[in-house]
């Protein structure tokens, strides 16, 4: 399942720390997501992808091992961006 970005979530992002700071001009909620949730947002921006393969460029990002325990952390965190509605499937 592939997942893109809104619209009206892009470039709406400020890093805050360890957190991200993310206004949704669509429904006019803020929300402050964890600093990964906000890169996977980031990667997305660039370009849709699946689970397993945005897991890949955070495998690389954070250094860490691609596995399936990361796989299952991204498709995870895509589908919380998912019901805040700021991301969609494609």
């Amino acid at each position: 399942m592939q997942w893109r970005v809104l619209a009206s979530t892009a470039g709406n992002s400020h890093d805050w720390g360890d957190e991200v700071v993310l206004f949704n001009s669509l429904s006019g909620a803020t929300h402050l997501l964890e600093r990964a949730a906000g890169q996977i947002l980031d990667q997305l921006t660039i370009s849709p992808g699946d689970a397993e393969s945005i897991a890949l460029k955070m495998a690389d990002i954070w250094h860490v091992e691609m596995d399936e325990n990361l796989v299952s952390y991204v498709r995870d965190v895509l589908m919380s961006l998912h019901a805040l509605v700021l991301i969609e499937r494609v």
